[in-house]
């Protein structure tokens, strides 16, 4: 009998130090098969978290039986909750759905549509009055006359020759900075996507110089990497450590 109970007591001691086993889970966000960037993913235990890059990555320590939220201002939030499978395949994938506004009778798509027909509108209202109202009445003569000489408004014509250009500069403008605002949350996030422990023990980075590190990795063009491959970045980091662990030996 004491036997049974020390198995017993010997299973359950496994099970629980099972559930208290911290992996490294590697995860990717998505929709229609597509990595999706931009998504804040959150430990609910441990209050840690990131944003997920151009490809949808995300790298996150977790236990058996935490809550994993997702959420984002353009997609639906999720909540996944880590099972056994999770912690033995160390891997995590999650279908997200973008959000739909809602809009009493009005719908936005390719087309507008609005409905007017409710709208009451007070007798005794005076209305704002538009350029319309203070218009003067057409000339005849210009319309009736083809001698007439029509004015040609240059300013008019100038702003809708260039009105593509000044769209095109402010679209350029608009990526210039998401590429960088990318680029920022990509480094900040670095260390956390791969780890301390990948840092010190295959790239032999000294412990507490991690940072040190990717600034001098940043400086030969880690941030331009913000888009690529995770073996592409990881072959990067790996000859800069070569080069960074020379450095401080010489």
């Amino acid at each position: 009998m004491p036997k049974h109970y020390f198995l017993l007591f010997l299973f359950i001691a496994i099970n629980l130090h099972g559930q208290e086993k911290t992996v490294r889970l590697k995860g990717k966000v998505l929709f229609e098969n597509k990595g999706i960037q931009y998504i804040t993913v959150k430990n609910s235990r441990s209050k840690k978290g990131m944003i997920t890059h151009g490809n949808g990555i995300f790298d996150l320590s977790v236990k058996l039986g935490d809550s994993i939220r997702l959420s984002s201002l353009a997609y639906n939030n999720r909540v996944i909750l880590i099972s056994d499978y999770h912690i033995k395949n160390k891997i995590l994938y999650v279908y997200l759905e973008p959000k739909i506004n809602e809009l009493n009778e009005v719908f936005l798509d390719k087309k507008i549509r609005l409905d007017f027909t409710n709208l009451y509108t007070s007798e005794h209202i005076v209305m704002d009055r538009d350029l319309m109202d203070f218009a003067s009445a057409p000339n005849s003569d210009v319309l009736t006359n083809p001698n007439a000489i029509t004015p040609v408004d240059f300013v008019e014509i100038f702003n809708k020759l260039t009105k593509n250009i000044r769209k095109r500069k402010r679209e350029k403008k608009a990526l210039i900075k998401h590429e960088e605002k990318a680029k920022i949350i990509f480094l900040d996030n670095i260390i956390d996507l791969y780890g301390e422990n990948y840092l010190q023990k295959q790239l032999k980075i000294p412990e507490g110089k991690s940072y040190l590190f990717i600034e001098f990795c940043n400086d030969k063009g880690l941030s331009g990497l913000y888009r690529s491959e995770s073996i592409d970045i990881l072959d990067f980091l790996f000859k800069r450590s070569i080069e960074f662990n020379n450095l401080r030996t010489n």
